[in-house]
């Protein structure tokens, strides 16, 4: 798997990752995501059940959960993902691989431990 810098000033890692494996606007998917957050009466647009409720709305289907295995050990097949990962402390983190190819702030993401695989279907 191959990485490439992705960031996008002042937007957090859901809506980066949204975005790029949506190839949408990061300010629509931002208002998307506040809108499914106010549907679902919770504040923050960047809880798991508001992301995962866009995501189910959007085509992206979950695949796997806690599987527990780094990214950089993932062998995914061509497409698009969003990987839910941690570092197995409190740092969680969404990231997109599309084509095999890791898109984030930070190739440290590699060594991120999965919680849910996400394919765009």
């Amino acid at each position: 798997m191959k990485y490439e810098y992705y960031d996008v000033d002042n937007y957090n890692c859901v809506e980066r990752s949204l975005s790029k494996v949506l190839n949408e606007d990061v300010n629509i998917v931002r208002e998307d995501l506040k809108k499914v957050s106010i549907e679902l009466n919770i504040k923050d647009s960047n809880e798991i059940e508001v992301f995962e409720e866009y995501m189910r709305r959007n085509n992206i289907k979950l695949l796997n959960e806690k599987i527990d295995c780094k990214i950089k050990d993932l062998e995914l097949s061509n497409g698009k993902y969003i990987i839910f990962c941690y570092d197995k402390k409190d740092f969680y983190h969404l990231v997109s691989i599309v084509d095999n190819v890791l898109y984030d702030k930070s190739d440290e993401s590699f060594d991120l431990y999965t919680i849910k695989i996400y394919k765009y279907l």
